[in-house]
């Protein structure tokens, strides 16, 4: 049996005093140093090694608790993007229902209503100068009302192009942000698949900055950075805890946005209405016509 073979706890119980005599016969340096490292852990009399011992456990406590606060701000955040998700989705309903299709109907009705009111005017009996004056002005008439309300119309529809231009350069920022951060998750694996491969060289053997003062600085490094973990998570609660406070303006906005769709469709029923009540000046036109 090989000083190698010897540099674990578990392998030093199982040994006889013939082996650990034998092993010992012919040690290398680095075969001493993986010994000393086992005795040291087995007898755990070493000041050093206990203290080590004790702070990794309560690195690992703290850890503990960070990972359950951590992992409840994810489940937050995400809760939160997906109900933003969810009203997007619903306001681009409310929008396609509106513009595409309320947008549309009433336009075609406020068409198909001057092309009545042309026609009634085209099927007007004058005599004389004055009425036909009359009929003239009724045509010019009805020719502003169309335009001031198509310009009145334009002008709405340009403010919201750039409302929509501004809401767009928005979106863009937010999946510059997404990709940026998708970028960092990126990076982050393939330096701990690195690191991973790292640890893989060794295969089952420990490595050799395995001792007891590299153990110490590691330590430190790690509290150090569970601290950082630590302020971090605190300072988001005290911030006012930011994301009840966003799913508290997702849940206001989802109710508006249902009222919305309760509005747009009331009002797809008053356009409705409208279209009847053209269709039947419709055929009383045309029976004018014929007359």
């Amino acid at each position: 049996m090989g000083a190698g073979a010897l540099c674990t706890p578990e392998k030093l119980k199982e040994a006889s005093p013939e082996d650990i005599e034998k092993a010992l016969a012919d040690l290398s340096d680095d075969d001493r140093a993986k010994l000393t490292h086992a005795l040291l852990a087995l007898g755990g009399g070493d000041a050093k090694v206990k203290a080590n011992r004790e702070k990794i456990s309560e690195n690992e406590a703290k850890l503990h608790e960070l990972h359950q606060e951590v992992m409840a701000n994810k489940l937050k955040v995400y809760a939160a993007r997906s109900k933003i998700e969810e009203n997007r989705a619903r306001i681009m309903q409310n929008y396609s229902a509106a513009f595409v299709g309320n947008r549309q109907m009433s336009n075609q009705n406020t068409d198909d209503l001057f092309k009545n009111r042309i026609a009634i005017l085209d099927a007007m009996k004058v005599e004389g100068p004055v009425q036909e004056n009359f009929r003239n002005t009724k045509y010019n008439e009805a020719e502003i009302e169309y335009l001031e309300n198509r310009s009145l119309l334009n002008n709405r529809v340009a403010k919201v192009n750039d409302k929509m231009a501004a809401i767009n350069k928005m979106l863009m920022e937010v999946n510059d942000m997404v990709m940026s951060s998708n970028e960092e998750i990126v990076k982050f694996n393939a330096d701990q698949i690195e690191a991973n491969t790292k640890l893989l060289t060794t295969g089952a053997t420990c490595p050799a900055e395995a001792t007891v003062e590299a153990n110490t600085e590691r330590i430190a490094r790690n509290a150090e950075r569970i601290a950082k973990i630590r302020e971090r998570v605190d300072n988001y609660k005290k911030e006012g805890c930011k994301i009840d406070e966003v799913l508290k303006t997702v849940e206001e906005n989802r109710t508006k946005i249902e009222a919305g769709t309760v509005e747009i469709l009331a009002r797809r029923d008053k356009i409705n209405a409208n279209r009847e009540a053209i269709m039947a000046n419709a055929k009383k036109v045309a029976a004018l016509i014929r007359a």
